[in-house]
């Protein structure tokens, strides 16, 4: 299957894992860095490529799983998915997403906490 590169995104916000404190403006970041990319919703299968850039943890219990990272970054890019087709709260279609690498690691000299976040379009044999 080939790929066809959709849109690259660069969150500049102190990631947040799911259902802590920083959720909301995490979620506010991606939300704005989707919309300043330009991009809109596709529909398709996706794949998607993150790196986390984490900020020094602010206390001992401060920890980064990365999966529960995930989460929340996917939950607003709506703007790249679209909405899923059903009748409750509206919630992104990331159910579209096949195919996940990620990584996280400290912001190097220069750089600031966020993500970059590379959004491809997974193209079948018959398109």
């Amino acid at each position: 299957m080939a790929r066809r590169h959709l849109v690259t995104l660069d969150v500049t916000s102190r990631p947040a894992t799911f259902a802590t404190a920083g959720e909301k403006s995490w979620k506010e970041a991606v939300r704005r860095a989707v919309a300043d990319s330009g991009c809109s919703p596709q529909s398709g299968r996706f794949a998607v490529y993150l790196e986390f850039r984490l900020g020094e943890a602010r206390r001992v219990s401060e920890v980064w799983d990365l999966d529960n990272l995930l989460k929340p970054t996917l939950d607003a890019m709506e703007g790249v998915f679209g909405l899923r087709q059903w009748r409750g709260t509206p919630q992104p279609a990331d159910d579209q997403v096949d195919e996940i690498r990620a990584v996280k690691r400290q912001p190097r000299p220069g750089e600031v906490p966020g993500a970059r976040i590379e959004v491809w379009l997974i193209e079948t044999d018959a398109e």
